[in-house]
């Protein structure tokens, strides 16, 4: 027990960490960055591969695939989806601790897994479908056995660094950056037989072009150069308030502020402030004392901060592989000053030395546990924000039942929270997906958009509508970089006088508090 324990601590918290993940994981609404993946996967458990390679070619497949096999063992439900993130989030867990056990111990280990944990960026990623979890994992993994070849030269850590780092660019293509991270970390850590270890790196690339070549294969055999220009978009540019929202601040600083308080009027701490300034300032301590771990760490953070600091879409989830690196370097800094303190001699002051010297350790205790604790509160807060539960699937299974084969259903107005693909998902394989569309394409809280009353009642018979979908979005919340809102466009719908039928009128969810998540099925006319 006593060789364990920390092993032990760090299973207890693995535990309650599964427990607080797996809490009502099915609540909340899917988002609309998690659909591509729910709908990936729901294509490969049907047999469509070719549907699913020409429409979400341009992810990397790993997550999906695994995906699959998780929707085919739990069902088709979002939760199944979500399963995936947990699984790799407790994975990312253990490579943090196995990772800091092997540079530090295993005190340092256990307390950079529970920092990490406890992030609310993390914690939130974690329950969702989205490729972050898979990536801080593999990234952890990448660094582990890569520092596992600098340090013991052994060729079995660096076939397995090309296995991994192939495997994590299946699992998202950012994690190309290690490429380079490794690059410098050799030329910093391996000076006295820089020669040999940079071709020994040749081998590491033969192994990633081997793993990864089959799938990129795949993708110009079905699209050509089409879906790599998609990937390059994706990549570079994203969506149309990118641009505005990569440059809030100051270019070389971007990511100091984004890791703590991306949104201004929304209290979202992705990284709590207090775990924050610890990580920095273990950072600076391994940057004062040069250890041949410390400089590794430090090495990694800053070739990642820098690359995505020069990219010019920015957003906090796209560098959360910095949060082990913060959480370890936080965790250093916390085991550090408590070892000063019990190094510390104090002179006699009053009370006895001993048991100031106590009392000063109780109260460093107390403090860093009181981090710990405020973190955890802010991971919840950032979790619950998103807590909202719209009936998508009970307006589905009802469209699903009154529409023929030759009616639709459209969407006005789609936001992060409903779009077409969310009601694809839920929709019986004998229907087809262009039964449920959306006006206009894009989305209302990320474009621009353009509603045209005439143009959207000429689709609605085109496409011989039976319902129009209508959100609870908030009446006066102007859509994206315009004034229109939800309340102009339903006026115009209503003035057309072609839609709404009194004896058919159903509606899906709840309203209370002065805030409503429901949904509206109208009938058109003709």
């Amino acid at each position: 027990m006593e060789k364990h324990r920390y092993r032990l601590a760090l299973l207890v918290f693995l535990a309650v960490f599964a427990f607080a993940a797996l809490h009502n994981l099915g609540f909340m609404s899917v988002q609309w960055d998690e659909m591509p993946h729910l709908n990936g996967s729901l294509l490969l458990t049907r047999g469509q591969t070719y549907e699913y390679m020409t429409t979400y070619g341009y992810y990397p497949p790993l997550f999906d695939l695994i995906t699959t096999g998780y929707l085919q063992i739990f069902g088709l439900t979002s939760v199944a989806g979500r399963l995936v993130s947990v699984t790799f989030a407790l994975a990312a867990l253990l490579a943090v601790f196995a990772f800091s056990n092997r540079m530090y111990g295993p005190k340092n280990a256990l307390v950079a897994s529970v920092l990490l944990g406890t992030m609310p960026g993390f914690f939130w990623v974690s329950r969702i479908t989205m490729l972050e979890t898979m990536l801080i994992f593999f990234f952890t993994l990448v660094m582990f056995v890569f520092y596992s070849w600098i340090t013991k030269d052994s060729y079995k850590a660096l076939l397995f660094s090309g296995l991994a780092l192939g495997i994590g660019i299946l699992a998202k293509y950012q994690i190309l950056v290690a490429a380079i991270a490794m690059i410098a970390s050799v030329l910093l850590l391996c000076r006295k037989r820089l020669k040999i270890s940079l071709a020994k790196l040749i081998l590491i690339l033969v192994i990633v072009i081997l793993v990864v070549a089959p799938w990129f294969l795949m993708i110009y055999q079905l699209n050509g150069v089409t879906k790599f220009q998609t990937i390059q978009y994706v990549l570079q540019v994203g969506g149309e308030n990118r641009p505005g929202y990569s440059n809030r601040f100051f270019s070389p600083v971007f990511y100091l502020v984004e890791m703590t308080w991306p949104f201004n009027d929304i209290p979202v701490h992705p990284i709590s402030l207090p775990i924050f300034i610890l990580g920095l300032c273990g950072l600076a301590l391994f940057a004062y004392r040069r250890k041949k771990q410390d400089i590794f760490l430090l090495t990694w953070f800053l070739v990642v901060y820098v690359f995505f600091t020069i990219i010019p879409d920015r957003q906090w989830r796209y560098v959360d592989p910095l949060f082990p690196i913060l959480a370890i370097s936080a965790a250093s800094f916390i085991i550090f000053l408590y070892g000063k303190i019990r190094a510390w001699k104090p002179k006699q002051i009053g009370l006895s030395a001993d048991r100031f010297k106590k009392f000063a350790a109780a109260l460093f205790i107390v403090l860093a546990t009181s981090t710990i604790v405020y973190s955890s509160y802010d991971a919840y807060q950032m979790t619950a924000r998103d807590q909202i539960h719209i009936p998508i699937d009970e307006a589905t299974n009802y469209l699903a039942s009154h529409l023929s084969q030759n009616q639709s259903a459209v969407i006005v107005c789609a936001s992060n929270l409903l779009d077409q693909d969310m009601f694809r998902f839920y929709l019986p394989a004998n229907m087809s997906k262009d039964q449920i569309w959306q006006y206009p394409d894009l989305a209302v809280d990320a474009f621009t958009p353009n509603f045209n009353i005439t143009e959207f009642v000429g689709l609605c018979q085109q496409r011989n509508v039976k319902y129009i979908i209508l959100f609870d979005y908030g009446p006066h919340t102007q859509f994206f970089n315009t004034t229109l809102d939800y309340t102009q466009v339903e006026t115009m719908i209503y003035n057309t006088h072609r839609f709404g039928d009194p004896l058919d009128q159903p509606f899906f969810g709840y309203f209370s508090n002065n805030k409503g998540y429901r949904l509206f099925l109208v009938r058109f006319l003709g």
